[in-house]
């Protein structure tokens, strides 16, 4: 017994029986009519080629006023022209291939009876042309008929001139006809597009709707589910409008994780609405807070910005309370000064601590006033300071760190689709750093105990020869940029991060010559006057609600706001926002000869 159980489990499964109709075209007449007569003409056409048994079933005498008629007439198409069968009119009518290439889904031209795709019709509109043409094979059928007759006449035929003559009436007979029926096959054909454009779409409503209705059931809230299952969802706008248990399991692996995606984002703007208007009414508290102190503008400049109070940990546990739980302000508010000051400090120590040990020594002052450490903003970053400051393209000094306050986009949000801000530090740039220690130690300076005031100071001038070097290979009289530290540090970063030399400016003839091109620089441009960089020292908030403004502004601010006429920078009455800076301190150009550098 168990030998026969195991002969069962190998024994190969007998094949499947293939089905198969070939005993359909054999059914009695009034079978086969009944059957044909629930199709459409597209799937009579579609029979008619599947084999040759029913083409014959199909395209019977009998058959073209029994079914094809009735379809034609149950389409509401016109009348057959002449030369055409109700079959072959059906056919015409409905098929929908290219007569010369076989592409699918052209337009039929009524005038000529084809159907030609745009590589092979007079127009590829939908209107007709304003001239006439027809079809080669048409006019060769013509011609060979008339050459026809032409033999026959000049063989004497004396009949052949009057058959010559019925025809020539025949053909134009059929032509006017042509141009008679053709505009109304044309609206015809163009109502019957209508309609399938419109059974397509009720099709694909109903679809829609029905999967909606499924992921309802499932529990989805119907903002979610609508927002996803909607008229340009591409898994439904094919298929029919019944979801059978097979295609809604397909459609469920496809769609479930983009309407769990919605929900997901709904949920978190919701949370970040909440967390907005709490943090609006922090930030009324904040600024009045700020209006109390009475401080210079460029120690209030320092203070955290909202996106930086936003993420201290006692504002993110308020932020993200339950949103029926009662919040309580006061005790944050309470702390205003601690958190501003230790804001300031933590900065402070966080930047001191990203310079390597290896760029100070016992005798260092201050390490973010040494010469040789560069901060640089991170490639992360959005925007600066209160939205509209650029990037300082470097960062150097207490003095401009203290206020230079980037962010970056949070992650989270921005998977979400949101734009959420995130304060960062700038980082310690070790390849500009060491391009300002070469240009410390050629001025002469140790790089370990140089300050940044040191080197301003000296107010030296450099040359690019990595620059210079490029620029003689295709002149001998070159316009060359001479730079101050700064700038040269600067120019390193846009233009030559991987390697480059700089040279000070030894000639004193030379450096005359500089000194003279940056009072032309300085009496020719005006930045002031065009520079949103500048801040009221007397309040805060200033002509434009704490963000800088152009140096006209804020003077007449000042004149208006504060009672002085005559506001001056050198009496504090206003500052320059130390992170712009850099664009007012541009390098001077100068025209050199080749023979006028040592580049050895």
């Amino acid at each position: 017994m168990e030998g026969y159980l195991d002969y069962l489990d190998l024994r190969p499964n007998p094949p499947r029986r293939r089905r198969d109709l070939s005993l359909l075209p054999e059914m009695p007449l009034d079978v086969l009519l009944e059957i044909f007569s629930l199709l459409e003409p597209k799937d009579l056409l579609n029979m008619a080629r599947s084999c040759k048994d029913f083409r014959r079933a199909l395209v019977k005498p009998s058959m073209m006023h029994v079914l094809w008629r009735a379809k034609r007439i149950e389409s509401g198409a016109p009348e057959p022209p002449e030369g055409f069968s109700e079959a072959k009119w059906v056919a015409f009518l409905f098929n929908t291939f290219c007569y010369s290439c076989a592409t699918p889904n052209v337009r039929t031209d009524f005038y000529i009876l084809k159907r030609l795709c745009v590589s092979y019709a007079p127009t590829s509109s939908k209107e007709e042309p304003d001239y006439w043409y027809a079809w080669i094979e048409d006019i060769e059928e013509i011609a060979t008929i008339w050459d026809t007759f032409e033999e026959r006449i000049l063989a004497g035929d004396a009949q052949a001139i009057a058959d010559r003559n019925t025809f020539k009436q025949e053909r134009g007979a059929a032509v006017e006809h042509m141009r008679e029926a053709a505009p109304e096959c044309r609206v015809w054909a163009d109502t019957l597009e209508e309609q399938k454009l419109n059974n397509k779409n009720n099709v694909r409503e109903a679809r829609i709707l029905a999967v909606r209705q499924c992921f309802y059931e499932l529990g989805y809230d119907q903002v979610d589910v609508d927002g996803v299952i909607e008229w340009e969802t591409p898994e439904l706008k094919t298929g029919k409008g019944k979801i059978t248990d097979r295609v809604w399991r397909n459609l469920r692996a496809k769609l479930e994780p983009q309407v769990v995606r919605a929900a997901e984002v709904r949920h978190y703007e919701l949370k970040l609405d909440l967390k907005l208007q709490r943090m609006f009414d922090l930030m009324t508290a904040w600024n009045m807070w700020l209006e109390s102190l009475n401080l210079p503008t460029s120690e209030l400049l320092k203070y955290p910005k909202q996106r930086d109070l936003w993420y201290l940990p006692a504002v993110s546990a308020l932020l993200d309370a339950p949103v029926d739980a009662a919040i309580d302000y006061l005790p944050i508010v309470a702390d205003f000064s601690n958190i501003a000051r230790n804001f300031i400090f933590t900065k402070r120590e966080e930047l001191r601590r990203s310079v390597p040990i290896a760029n100070l020594s016992e005798a260092s002052p201050d390490a973010l006033e040494l010469a040789t450490s560069i901060f640089s903003a991170p490639s992360s970053t959005s925007h600066l300071g209160g939205g509209d400051l650029s990037y300082p393209k470097i960062a150097l000094g207490w003095k401009m760190l203290s206020v230079c306050h980037l962010f970056k986009n949070e992650e989270e949000a921005h998977e979400m689709g949101f734009s959420v801000e995130q304060p960062v530090l700038p980082f310690f740039d070790e390849k500009l750093s060491a391009v300002a220690a070469t240009l410390v130690t050629d001025v002469g300076l140790n790089r370990y105990t140089a300050t940044i005031g040191d080197m301003d100071a000296l107010d030296e001038r450099f040359l690019c020869l990595t620059c210079i070097r490029t620029k003689l290979r295709y002149s001998g009289k070159i316009f060359v940029g001479a730079y101050t530290w700064k700038n040269a540090v600067v120019h390193s970063r846009e233009h030559h991060r991987e390697t480059i030399k700089f040279e000070r400016i030894t000639s004193e003839r030379l450096r005359q010559r500089v000194d003279r091109s940056e009072e032309i620089d300085e009496e020719r441009s005006d930045p002031d006057r065009y520079q949103s960089a500048f801040h009221c020292n007397h309040c805060f908030f200033g002509p434009r609600n704490g963000r800088p403004a152009l140096k006209g502004e804020v003077k007449e601010h000042i004149r208006t706001e504060h009672n002085i006429e005559d506001p001056s920078a050198r009496k504090g009455d206003y500052i320059l926002n130390e992170v712009r800076r850099q664009n007012f301190e541009k390098p001077s150009y100068i025209h050199m000869r080749e023979e006028e550098f040592d580049l050895d």
